[in-house]
């Protein structure tokens, strides 16, 4: 057990290793998974079980912290799109899940094989029955928060200030209709393929607008057209698309120009897996 000590904070690791044992009984092995964007997970054995352990950075800007993503995924436990919830802690930024072994996150690349993208617009369908008490989806509040953490609007380059005013515009005009849970951080990493598929890591979850998510997979996935045309023919299939090529045109946009500022506002602004978020032309 000492990965937990290698930390910075060993006090709070041996609090959380405490916790852990107290919560799965006597812990065998811990082996740390990739790095995420908002803490670090790890895969921890137990005698008679697997776990998936996500520790939040005290510093993380998460919209659903360990206790309000772990009440989520009871609601959807019923569905079988999200891991299964075995225990949180709040003190500590303790959520642990269960490990699902046949299953793993894919690369980017895997999106051009159309049947990955039916089953996202499969696991998307099911997500957005969901009803949920979760925040409303706010991007003008999320836009200025963010500009506000880069050291404000004045501080900005003139080509970041006309992003800014885009997505402001953009924020202020968005419609909030037809508003579901939405799971709004879908990078391929955040979808496990497997016997049965899975949406994992929902800090930034929200009620919104459906297109938020259709758009965060083709935006943040940078899929070519065939792709998306491909994921809103599965989601959409034998209805019209309640929405015109303009409107779509323009979600994708504000949710490429709030990741981007995300990635500039976020506090590991430098590290690979954040950066990946930026803009590099318009």
């Amino acid at each position: 057990m000492r990965l937990w000590l290698m930390n910075r904070q060993p006090a709070r690791f041996l609090r959380l290793h405490s916790v852990l044992a107290s919560k799965l009984g006597s812990i065998r092995a811990v082996t740390r998974c990739q790095l995420g964007t908002t803490g670090r997970s790890y895969r921890v054995e137990t005698d008679d079980s697997q776990y998936f352990v996500k520790l939040f950075s005290p510093s993380s800007d998460v919209l659903l912290g360990p206790r309000a993503q772990f009440d989520l995924l009871e609601q959807l436990e019923s569905s079988a799109i999200a891991p299964r919830p075995v225990t949180c802690d709040e003190s500590t930024g303790l959520l642990v899940t269960e490990f699902i072994d046949d299953a793993t996150s894919v690369d980017v690349n895997e999106f051009s094989r159309p049947e990955r993208l039916r089953e996202v617009a499969s696991l998307l369908k099911v997500l957005h029955q969901v009803q949920s008490d979760i925040p409303v989806f706010a991007p003008e509040r999320h836009a200025q928060l963010y500009i506000d953490r880069i050291g404000g609007y004045a501080q900005l380059s003139s080509r970041e200030k006309k992003r800014s005013d885009e997505l402001i515009e953009l924020a202020d005009s968005m419609d909030s209709g037809m508003a579901c849970l939405c799971h709004n951080d879908l990078i391929a990493e955040n979808i496990l393929f497997g016997t049965s598929s899975k949406l994992i890591d929902f800090d930034y979850a929200v009620v919104g607008p459906p297109l938020i998510d259709l758009a965060s997979v083709v935006v943040i996935n940078a899929l070519p057209r065939a792709a998306e045309t491909e994921l809103l023919d599965a989601y959409f299939r034998d209805c019209n698309f309640p929405f015109s090529a303009a409107e779509f045109a323009r979600v994708q946009r504000l949710v490429r120009l709030l990741a981007h500022f995300w990635s500039l506002a976020s506090k590991n602004a430098e590290a690979a897996i954040v950066a990946r978020y930026r803009m590099e032309d318009d």
